[in-house]
């Protein structure tokens, strides 16, 4: 069954709505363990070195899901913050090895505070099941994103409409 067209509509909207809802959730939840706000995908890669241990970037590019390009920039703000590390692989010349030092390490304890502050809040507003179709859904929608944006997929886009207020 097709989606009504008004629902489907307002999805983009909607969708504006929560991210910048989720970025001021972000940076408050940042502050109220003691971080300063900071870019969008900075914690995620923490969080991944952090968990893979010392590692290569395309192990990162792998976990995080990040496009390499995106993924080395953030790496170059976590190193001159000095939060990472990267020394050259001595198993290839090529690629480097990325590591957490002891001032990032503190950062990831704190972050670790602020996820279950997070996860506290989404576990109120839904349910076990929600959840899991939630991500479900936001991971389909992600995907079919990406697709739309590569160079083999380019499409004349929509009509543009007149926005609503939400």
């Amino acid at each position: 069954m097709a989606t009504p067209r008004s629902v489907l509509a307002d999805l983009p909207f909607l969708l504006a709505k929560a991210t910048l809802g989720f970025r001021r959730f972000n940076d408050q939840t940042l502050r109220a363990v003691g971080v300063k706000p900071m870019a969008p995908g900075m914690a995620t890669v923490l969080h991944a070195v952090e968990e893979l241990g010392e590692g290569t970037v395309s192990r990162l590019v792998e976990a995080t899901h990040l496009p390499n390009g995106t993924l080395t920039g953030l790496l170059d703000t976590l190193e001159q913050n000095k939060h990472i590390r990267r020394v050259p692989n001595p198993a290839d010349g090529r690629s480097w090895i990325v590591g957490l030092t002891p001032q990032g390490r503190r950062l990831c304890e704190k972050l670790r505070v602020r996820h279950r502050l997070v996860l506290g809040v989404f576990g109120e507003a839904l349910s076990q099941s929600e959840s899991t179709e939630f991500a479900r859904l936001l991971a389909k929608l992600s995907a079919r994103l990406h697709a739309s944006t590569t160079k083999n997929q380019r499409r004349t886009p929509a009509k543009p409409r007149v926005p609503r207020p939400i």
